[in-house]
């Protein structure tokens, strides 16, 4: 096999990368989220990512809001919900309901209720 070349076709990564998989999920995050601006961090956070959606204090004392987007983003701040938090506030648990692939967004940003 001398002198010949074995030739390897590589397509780019943009044709060869799986489609987007939009989501969204409701959620609902419980403990010390009070005056510790746990809303103005997932704001952050979420604009960071790139996801859609919304997030309010509750007058019991827990957060709820929906996040859309792409399933890696939505993943990643799900996680960030459940175990990282704003600095100062302490998660107990966090309920995740009507996860569903989704067409488009609902939301242009996401927003932080009063």
């Amino acid at each position: 096999m001398r002198g010949r070349e074995i030739i390897v076709w590589r397509y780019p990564r943009s044709y060869v990368t799986a489609p987007k998989v939009l989501v969204q999920v409701d959620f609902e995050v419980y403990g010390d989220l009070q005056g510790v601006n746990f809303v103005t961090h997932a704001k952050d956070i979420a604009d960071r990512l790139g996801v859609k959606g919304f997030i309010k204090l509750t007058p019991y004392g827990s957060a709820i809001g929906q996040i859309q987007g792409e399933k890696e983003h939505v993943d990643e701040m799900a996680l960030w919900l459940r175990h990282t938090g704003c600095p100062r506030s302490r998660i107990y648990t966090v309920d995740y309901q009507n996860w569903k692939v989704t067409d488009g967004f609902e939301y242009r940003n996401f927003n932080a209720r009063v």
